[in-house]
């Protein structure tokens, strides 16, 4: 009777520990869109011109509705006046950019999933660190990185309040999502994070005014002057005497990603396996009897 109990007492004990430590740990793998706000592209919300974004990462439920959550993403950012609605068409500028991003997020889940519900709406906020480059292409097709031919006059004496603008940038993301619980073991979800910057320089266009074309062309070359002044490329050109508006340095840019996730749980994953060989090496070493009458 003794090794009975003993047994039952082992049996409990592995069972409540699986129990306490399964779907507190889960890798997540996502995939979907992203796109972007600013001077090229005004929308606040839109498919129109977006890309695809991919992320993975950990999520660690720290109590029944709070879990923390880091992701590792990439996808590409890009706008075009001439498939925007900004009414920048004569302006005429474009740009492009791939996208790195490291995020850390707190979640607050309304119910606790997958043990009390099967799936649960939540909202999600953090900080995140992002890289950039914007680039765009020359007439003939030509790939251009932007931010070295300074085409706002970014760093030149004669534009001391146009700074060079940093690739690596902070972000708040913000958002909201549903989570599903297919098992103990599977979620799936989705999520629309929004994403505040603060730079302006994301698309390469801040300043209101334009640059002195000519001293583009003599600081920094030929190229600069013409990848910051596009409209001569149009049927419908300015001339650089309009003074027409560049940017509007007073709204910041942002992007935003709509995804799907996929949640493993690697609590199960790991433990499964590992808790059934211990609870074999148990009853072999408490030597449990085979039968009970």
């Amino acid at each position: 009777m003794e090794r009975i109990i003993k047994c039952i007492l082992i049996i409990i004990l592995l069972a409540t520990f699986n129990e306490v430590q399964s779907q507190r740990l889960f890798i997540h793998l996502e995939g979907g869109t992203v796109n972007y706000g600013g001077d090229l592209q005004d929308k606040i919300f839109t498919f129109n011109q977006a890309n695809n974004f991919i992320g993975a990462g950990l999520y660690y439920n720290l109590s029944d509705h709070i879990a923390i959550e880091g992701s590792l993403s990439t996808g590409k950012l890009a706008a075009s006046d001439a498939k925007s609605n900004t009414g920048g068409a004569r302006r005429n500028l474009s740009f492009y950019s791939n996208i790195s991003e490291a995020s850390l997020l707190v979640r607050a889940n309304l119910w606790n999933i997958p043990a009390d519900k099967k799936f649960t709406p939540y909202i999600t906020a953090g900080v995140a660190v992002f890289h950039y480059d914007p680039y765009a292409y020359t007439l003939s097709g030509t790939k251009v990185y932007l931010r070295p031919l300074r085409t706002e006059g970014e760093g030149l004496p004669q534009y001391p309040d146009r700074k060079i603008y940093n690739l690596n940038q902070i972000a708040i993301p913000f958002g909201f999502g549903v989570t599903y619980a297919i098992s103990d073991n599977f979620m799936v979800g989705a999520e629309i994070n929004f994403r505040k910057t603060f730079t302006d320089y994301i698309d390469d266009v801040s300043s209101q005014r334009y640059a002195d074309t000519a001293i583009l062309r003599s600081l920094r070359g030929d190229l600069s002057a013409k990848m910051s002044f596009r409209s001569d490329e149009t049927s419908d050109p300015y001339t650089f005497s309009d003074r027409i508006t560049r940017g509007n340095p007073d709204k910041k840019d942002a992007y935003y990603s709509c995804v799907i996730k996929l949640y493993i749980s690697l609590d199960n994953l790991f433990s499964s396996s590992s808790n059934s060989s211990e609870a074999k090496r148990n009853r072999k070493q408490m030597d449990c009897p085979k039968k009970v009458l």
